[in-house]
């Protein structure tokens, strides 16, 4: 990859990419992909596809769209008394943001002659990469692997769940134990495991979102997301530094549900690791958390909170009530008002988790009121995800 490299978070080693690579291999820490003055260059031209490491391939693939709407919500501003703007990712063709992951992700594994890719999803991610795998030339093939619980939400994406791309594993286990599982197929086969927070490639497709706010002439106090593992978070601060407008970076607002939030523990906590303490020993049932179930992000978490703690950012943890209201917040906003009346589409529970956080930050003074917030409206809701009756009085 000319003017780019790959560069050890941990121990500073730098190395080009010569095989599909996941660790350091001198420390076994994080890869990031380094710019030089390459990003801040191509950024003139206020397209963020030249500002990723696959800039030309991306240019090629005109079915995977990136830029997406933002606008100011008066009525979500008067709800939070604060400046509210949306970052609407609701109309990505998958109904989620991780369609920027999966484009970046199968054109680097492509770029890497890899032939079979395991990944898994409990949905977004999964949908959005088998897109990609459809649609990319010569993309490797996906095995998917997939919770049995989540299977239902995958049904309007069929189309891209099918060999030759894609081949599609239920498992009946806990997230952790499909993980593991995904980890086997790997392995026993001699596939090569996708790696979540630790492949680049995914954290540099996130990273086009931060870009798009990053390249507005608008600054913000804030930028407010649901957080799993945290990629998006760490993806977010890399947009701003890879195009030397650290300073202009906002705070960050992680949010985690309250039944799931090792990450919203351990920084309440001051650690600067995830320890076992933090960690629920079970994730208790919820209606109203179907993503964001990820109990041990251990690898992920030290890398985060060194982020939040460069911006001055914060964690917050909702219970479902708290959720529930910013599900219920979003349907004073005519926008999503219009696009339920037209489509069907209901603002999904990871952005209403975001939303019943920020609400919640705004009342404990960690955001302070009349901030100019961004608020990353990650997704639709899929299939069950949403009972209607929860905004059935909102919709009439």
């Amino acid at each position: 990859m000319p003017n780019q490299w790959l560069e050890c978070v941990d121990c500073g080693n730098e190395l080009e990419e010569g095989s599909y690579v996941l660790d350091c291999p001198r420390c076994e820490g994080l890869l990031d992909v380094k710019f030089g003055n390459w990003c801040k260059e191509k950024a003139a031209g206020n397209d963020v596809r030249s500002c990723t490491p696959f800039a030309e391939e991306c240019f090629e693939m005109r079915d995977c769209e990136l830029d997406t709407p933002l606008f100011h919500s008066t009525a979500l501003s008067n709800g939070c008394d604060l400046e509210v703007w949306v970052k609407n990712e609701v109309v990505h063709p998958t109904g989620t943001w991780k369609e920027r992951e999966g484009l970046i992700s199968m054109l680097r594994a492509r770029q890497q002659d890899v032939s079979d890719l395991v990944l898994f999803s409990s949905g977004n991610t999964g949908v959005a990469v088998a897109r990609a795998a459809c649609l990319v030339p010569a993309a490797p093939r996906l095995h998917l692997v997939v919770p049995d619980k989540s299977l239902r939400r995958l049904t309007p994406y069929q189309k891209y769940l099918r060999p030759p791309h894609v081949q599609l594993y239920g498992h009946s286990g806990s997230n952790d134990e499909c993980i593991a599982f995904a980890k086997r197929v790997a392995r026993e086969n001699g596939y090569h495991f996708e790696g979540g927070f630790r492949n680049y490639a995914r954290r540099e497709g996130l990273k086009t979102l931060g870009l798009e706010i990053a390249l507005q002439s608008i600054r913000f106090d804030w930028y407010v997301q649901a957080v799993a593992s945290g990629i998006g978070i760490y993806s977010f601060h890399k947009a701003f530094r890879d195009l030397g407008r650290v300073d202009h970076c906002p705070k960050i607002l992680g949010v985690q549900s309250e039944v799931c939030a090792p990450m919203a523990n351990a920084w309440r906590d001051g650690s600067t690791s995830l320890e076992d303490r933090h960690i629920p020993s079970e994730i208790a049932p919820s209606e109203f958390v179907t993503v964001l179930r990820t109990r041990n992000p251990r690898d992920s978490y030290r890398y985060v909170q060194a982020t939040l703690r460069a911006v001055g950012g914060a964690f917050e943890k909702v219970p479902d009530s708290d959720i529930l209201a910013g599900l219920r917040e979003f349907y004073r906003e005519p926008q999503f008002l219009r696009l339920f009346d037209e489509q069907g589409v209901v603002v999904g529970l990871e952005a209403a988790a975001a939303l019943g956080g920020l609400m919640r930050a705004v009342r404990s003074g960690v955001v302070s009121r009349g901030s100019r917030v961004v608020l990353n409206v990650s997704g639709a809701a899929k299939p069950g995800d949403v009972n209607h009756v929860w905004i059935a009085d909102l919709l009439s």
